[in-house]
């Protein structure tokens, strides 16, 4: 979404990566005849410096991040997402125009910083409802920095995308999707919560907590206050989603793998009163070898950046 650098090959593969803190993951997926992605993916540490980039081969049978078209999801932390009204202005002076409206809310100098809007569906408020947009704010340098990481290992990108959108990419193949759907990927430090709807995204959430703040509770009355917290930022999304599109309540929330820590599915089921479950993606998709739970976790991302099917649309 934010970078294209050539146009990607039409040949039914196509890989994606995504770096945290701690580890680098990479996916590739190929499409049988039936369309049914056939996808393979690990991790590695990042410690292994310019080493990683092996490491990865050695792991992922078939890997080849010199011809394989690549779509890198940007590293969490290094980009703001603000929803904004758009302006109306010629659509070539939009960006523009979002950079500057958006100046005092962001963490860094305007004039060092890279914007792309990510328009979202209109809202049942009525004709008089402003058009809204979710930006996508980073510093440049953050771009760049990320471009040379991935140079640096012998690896050619052909466009960066945010972890929001590998989720929709992921949660579109959920058969939940047709009636809409709410995704929660919980991380080390944060939590990412989507809702879409045959493959539209109409809600992005960002939850500063993530697995490491519920893994902190030493007993069960900080356990306690801690999953009320998070289930509490959970209801307040979900309940704008309902107002502000009028759509029927949602029915079930998807957990992705590995996102099960210190009892959230039952808290999130008790206090929302949805479905819960989680997602087994040796389930949903033709995975070349089973992978644990724990390991899809981290390769999520990555996965969902080689799913990005179009090449033009974010």
């Amino acid at each position: 979404m934010l970078q294209r650098f050539r146009k990607i090959a039409d040949n039914g593969a196509q890989a994606g990566l995504s770096v945290s803190s701690s580890r680098v993951a990479y996916a590739r997926v190929r499409k049988h005849r039936d369309g049914r992605p056939q996808i393979v993916a690990a991790a590695v540490e990042k410690s292994a410096g310019k080493n990683w980039a092996q490491q990865l081969s050695k792991q992922v049978d078939g890997i080849d991040t010199a011809r394989l078209p690549l779509v890198a999801a940007l590293p969490e932390g290094s980009y703001q997402l603000l929803l904004v009204e758009v302006p109306d202005v010629p659509a070539d002076e939009v960006n523009d125009a979002i950079r500057w409206k958006v100046k005092d809310l962001l963490d860094f100098p305007v004039d060092e910083t890279v914007v792309e809007l990510l328009p979202m569906p209109k809202s049942s408020m009525g004709r008089a409802a402003p058009d809204t947009a979710y930006a996508v704010a980073t510093r440049r340098s953050n771009v760049e920095d990320h471009i040379q990481f991935l140079h640096s290992a012998g690896i050619p990108l052909e466009v960066i995308n945010i972890p929001e959108l590998c989720m929709r990419n992921i949660a579109a193949h959920l058969p939940q999707d047709s009636s809409g759907v709410a995704f929660l990927h919980l991380t080390d430090q944060q939590g990412f919560l989507t809702v879409s709807r045959e493959g539209l995204l109409y809600m992005i959430r960002r939850i500063d907590r993530g697995q490491a703040f519920l893994r902190s509770a030493t007993d069960d009355f900080t356990r306690t206050e801690a999953l009320g917290t998070f289930v509490l930022d959970v209801q307040r999304s979900l309940d704008y989603y309902e107002s502000h599109f009028d759509r029927r309540p949602l029915s079930e929330l998807v957990l992705s793998p590995g996102s099960d820590v210190c009892g959230l599915a039952d808290a999130l089921r008790e206090q929302l009163g949805l479905s819960i479950s989680q997602l087994d993606l040796n389930k949903l998709f033709d995975m070349q070898n089973a992978v644990s739970l724990e390991q899809q976790n981290e390769c999520l991302l990555a996965i969902g950046a080689a799913l990005r099917a179009d090449p033009i649309a974010a």
